[in-house]
C-alpha cells in the first residue's frame, strides 16, 4: 500500500565537516555509536541518537534533532520499499551519525566549550574552581592528585590570590595549551 500525499526526501549530509576532525575526534565519534547502538545493528533510533549527541556534549533541542531524523533519517532495513516511513520510525546509520556529530563539533565554539568545561568544575556556580572543586572533580574520575599538588595548582593560576581560578584564569590557561 503506497502513502498518499507528499513524499519526505532523505538527504545524506556532507561528510566534509567529520573528515576535517582529528583522529581522537573521530574515535569519540565511533565510540559513542557504538556504545548507543544497543541492538548492534549499525543504526541509531532517535533515542539513541540524541543519547550519542548528548555523549559528545551537545544538548540540542528536540526541535532540532527531530529536524534531523526528518532530514537524514532513513527507513528501517525491513521497512516496505512502496510506503513512506514516519519520521518516529527512522533511524541513522554509522556514516550520517559522523556527518551530522563532525557538522556540530567542526561549528563548536572553542570559548563555549571552555566555559562549560568550567562550569563542570563550578557546580556551585560561585565563579571560580576551588581546591575543593579539584578535589570532587579527581574523585569522580578516579584520580587520586595530592592536596598539596591541587594547591600549588590554585596558587600557580589565581592571579589575583582569592583561593581559586576564576573563569577568566581558566581560560588563559586552557587557550595558551592550543
Amino acid at each position: 500500500m503506497a502513502s498518499s500525499g507528499r513524499a519526505i526526501q532523505y538527504t545524506i549530509p556532507a561528510r566534509e565537516d567529520f573528515s576535517k576532525l582529528s583522529d581522537e575526534q573521530k574515535t569519540r565519534v565511533g565510540e559513542a555509536f557504538d556504545l548507543f547502538d544497543s541492538n548492534k545493528d549499525g543504526l541509531l533510533s532517535y533515542e539513541e541518537f540524541r543519547f550519542v549527541l548528548r555523549a559528545l556534549g551537545f544538548e540540542l533541542p528536540k526541535t532540532q534533532t527531530y529536524d534531523l531524523l526528518v532530514r537524514h533519517g532513513q527507513k528501517p532495513p525491513s521497512w516496505p520499499l512502496d510506503q513512506e516511513c514516519p519520521p518516529v520510525y527512522r533511524l541513522f546509520n554509522l556514516p550520517t551519525a559522523q556527518a551530522i556529530a563532525g557538522t556540530l563539533i567542526r561549528q563548536r565554539d572553542p570559548r563555549e566549550e571552555l566555559l562549560r568545561a568550567f562550569r563542570l568544575f563550578d557546580v556551585d556556580g560561585k565563579g571560580i574552581i576551588s581546591q575543593d572543586d579539584l578535589r570532587r572533580v579527581s574523585a569522580q574520575v578516579g584520580n587520586n592528585i595530592p592536596d598539596a599538588d591541587m594547591l600549588a595548582m590554585i596558587e600557580e593560576f589565581d592571579a589575583s590570590g582569592k583561593g581559586g581560578v576564576d573563569e577568566d584564569e581558566f581560560l588563559r590557561l586552557m587557550m595558551s595549551k592550543k
